[in-house]
């Protein structure tokens, strides 16, 4: 996977949603929120280098923990859902809709050169495969995959990393899968 962010953007908002997990040890995570200092949360719309937004996470992996960036995931789930992917009604009726609607929110909402984001690998009934392509933290897109999933309605979503760039591999993929789909509502 092509690792550079030379050129890459995103929407200044994702930088505080993952911040905003942290507000009450911010003192504790100073660091990471210097790194963001230059930013102003008045403006959630506007861009900023993907490689902050990367800094930023990775400061958190390294000094509060793997499951802490997961659960900040959760949180940037939750913007991807209500900016981008809620608005596109069928795109929250089944996890293989919600996971088109990421690569159309990742479209929209970060700036690319090589037009990286999200492949949809695979799927078959109650599971699917999907690629990271572009830089974020693949931690925080175990927490991010599993909100969007959770937000179907289906029963005892999973998300697991089939394989990752950090431990040699070419991209990082995600197995979806869930044991039932959702209830008729």
């Amino acid at each position: 996977m092509d690792e550079s962010t030379e050129g890459v953007t995103l929407m200044t908002g994702f930088v505080f949603d993952v911040l905003a997990e942290y507000q009450n040890v911010q003192k504790l995570c100073a660091p990471a929120f210097e790194l963001a200092a230059g930013l102003d949360p008045s403006h959630l719309d506007a861009w900023c280098p993907m490689q902050l937004y990367n800094d930023v996470c990775s400061w958190i992996e390294a000094n509060v923990g793997s499951s802490s960036i997961r659960r900040a995931g959760a949180a940037i789930g939750g913007r991807i859902h209500a900016r981008a992917v809620a608005s596109h009604q069928a795109a929250t009726s089944d996890p293989l809709a919600m996971m088109e609607g990421l690569q159309q929110a990742a479209a929209n909402m970060i700036r690319d050169p090589q037009g990286r984001g999200w492949e949809i690998r695979s799927h078959e009934p109650k599971r699917v495969e999907v690629r990271r392509t572009q830089t974020f933290n693949c931690l925080l897109q175990e927490g991010l995959l599993l909100a969007l999933v959770e937000r179907t309605g289906v029963l005892m979503p999973s998300v697991r990393q089939i394989r990752c760039t950090r431990q040699n591999d070419d991209y990082c993929d995600y197995e979806i899968r869930w044991l039932r789909d959702a209830r008729p509502r």
